[in-house]
């Protein structure tokens, strides 16, 4: 049977070829077709009446900016908190002109130390994600688990190149700000799963929420160029509408003190030719259109934030779900737990002591300096000629003016040596603050070297006591990150793609992703650092040769020697 559309008749030929014209009203037709085409992930922004997505639009920026002003103290501690690094040497004019600008580095040691530590462990040369079978233990799921671990750590080292550098950034972040964000999603532009680092100043949040899963709403920041935005709206995911004028990089960031000091640190300021578009992301609850249900339900909306318009407002939960689960797609990492949503970092912890130490360190430079360089009273008969006399090292200047009354006329100011009493305090200070940061040197070498290796590894862990919780929370954050990219990998990858490893191809498929294989990460939450493992390594091998037959003295020189990452 043939179809073809005329205005407003359906004209149908029928199997003896007798033509057969029926009156439709064309406006509903169309109407069925497009709610057909409809898809759960949607643009509703572009279903909804104006006046609904406009008013939308409104009431969520103003819940933004309430949002952002219940953590204005947290923003201003976390700015003096960056000024404190001692990136940028001020140039003092009180509490004279010239006074010492310098910072002690505790601070900045402290975040670099660890930072350091942590991305060893986190992100280790062969890949740092590692597979658990659920269940009974199969053959079938051993390949399936043994597919997905190579296929994920091909992913995260070489389909997501960004991936280290955005991991390495957030741990410098999270030492300082104490809290810090990853966000995992599909990235229809690249047609690849993204794991973008989200500092703390750009993820604005109520200050009552304690989690992500049970907030009622919260904000992502985004800095989009004109063309950025044009790009979405090609591709359909943003709303085609006329945006306001983009105001430039500098007049967005003017009223936000985080972003002033950080471009003040960098030594940089955006160019004028960069024309910037605040866009807010906004995770929240609303109950609109035809999912109006008795509870609001979870969507994502993207708003201009200079002229309020939404750019998109998309379901977000899976269509198959009939709970209607809000998806979460933002990982938070936390330093230290806080009192709040946020977690502690060094800002808030030795923050006091970063501050105490720059001020002793200070005085003690300033008392080193006027004590080299005298100054004092001159009488005022003294006739000296020319004035002003200043004398260089090793010369000798005539005066008019005899021992006596030279030594007369000239009245140093009793400025003292640097105090030992300040410079002993600077010590205290600097040892208390390495010691919380556990920055401090495990001290072995205080041990003499035939001691037991059980010495060798308490001294380790007590002086590790804080890294080794913070890494705990580190490892349990990244594992949720990486079972959100497994879930997403579930969702779009092809049914069968071929990847390359070093000496052979490999193929992983969709259906691998399934419920009876967990993804954890490679790191060790109960071991934070090689020494460690080489003493517990070291340990094993003694207990080996003490008794070699309950325990495997080859075995336990193969892990001696993998702990030493010695190769082959």
């Amino acid at each position: 049977m043939e179809v073809e559309l005329e205005k407003k008749k359906l004209q149908f030929t029928n199997e003896k070829g007798e033509k057969v014209r029926v009156d439709v009203d064309q406006e509903q037709t169309e109407k069925d077709e497009e709610v057909f085409e409809r898809n759960h992930y949607s643009n509703l922004a572009e279903e909804l009446p104006e006046r609904e997505v406009a008013n939308i639009g409104r009431d969520l920026v103003k819940s933004f900016e309430d949002d952002k002003s219940s953590r204005k103290n947290w923003e201003d501690q976390y700015s003096k908190g960056l000024r404190m690094l001692g990136v940028v040497v001020e140039d003092r004019q009180d509490p004279f002109p010239g006074a010492s600008g310098v910072h002690h580095p505790l601070l900045a040691e402290a975040a670099t130390q660890f930072q350091a530590r942590a991305i060893a462990e986190m992100f280790p040369a062969g890949g740092p994600v590692k597979t658990q079978i659920i269940g009974r233990t199969t053959d079938k799921k051993l390949e399936q688990a043994q597919r997905v671990q190579d296929f994920m750590n091909f992913q995260v080292t070489q389909e997501i190149p960004d991936y280290f550098n955005e991991l390495d950034q957030m741990l410098f972040y999270l030492a300082l700000a104490g809290s810090a964000f990853k966000k995992i999603y599909f990235d229809n532009t690249l047609d690849r799963i993204c794991s973008k680092f989200v500092p703390a100043e750009d993820f604005v949040i109520s200050m009552e929420n304690t989690d992500l899963e049970t907030a009622e709403r919260y904000t992502q920041v985004m800095k989009l160029t004109r063309t950025e935005i044009r790009k979405h709206q090609i591709s359909g995911y943003y709303k085609d509408i006329p945006l306001s004028k983009a105001e430039s990089n500098t007049g967005a960031n003017s009223g936000d003190l985080v972003q002033q000091t950080l471009q003040r640190l960098e030594g940089m300021t955006p160019s004028m030719a960069d024309k910037i578009h605040t866009v807010l992301e906004v995770h929240t609850n609303l109950d609109v259109g035809e999912d109006r249900d008795e509870l609001a339900l979870p969507y994502i909306v993207t708003i201009d934030y200079e002229s309020q318009k939404v750019l998109s407002i998309r379901r977000n939960w899976k269509e198959e779900d009939s709970l209607k689960r809000k998806r979460t797609y933002f990982i938070h990492y936390k330093y230290l737990p806080g009192l709040g949503f946020y977690g502690f970092g060094l800002i808030q912890m030795i923050g006091g002591l970063q501050h105490a130490s720059t001020g002793a360190l200070r005085a003690l430079l300033d008392s080193a300096a006027f004590a080299n360089l005298n100054g004092g009273f001159r009488a005022k008969g003294a006739r000296i000629e020319g004035g002003d006399i200043t004398v260089s090292p090793g010369e000798w200047v005539e005066v008019e003016a005899y021992g006596d009354d030279l030594r007369k006329s000239f009245i140093p100011l009793p400025f003292k040596e640097p105090s030992p009493t300040l410079l002993q305090l600077l010590g205290v200070l600097t040892e208390s603050g390495r010691r919380f940061a556990s920055i401090a040197d495990a001290m072995i070498g205080d041990s003499a070297g035939s001691g037991p290796v059980g010495t060798t590894i308490a001294l380790i862990e007590q002086g590790s006591k804080v890294f080794s919780a913070i890494h705990k929370r580190i490892h349990q954050a990244q594992g949720r990150e990486f079972k959100l990219i497994y879930e997403l990998n579930g969702e779009y990858l092809d049914d069968e793609y071929s990847f390359e490893v070093i000496g052979e191809n490999k193929k992983i498929r969709r259906k691998d992703f399934s419920s009876s294989i967990s993804v954890v990460p490679v790191s060790d939450p109960n071991i934070f650092s090689q020494a460690q493992r080489i003493a517990l390594a070291q340990t094993g091998l003694q207990l080996a040769r003490e008794t070699p037959d309950i325990i495997d003295v080859k075995e336990a020189t193969q892990r001696f020697l993998h702990a030493l990452n010695i190769p082959d």
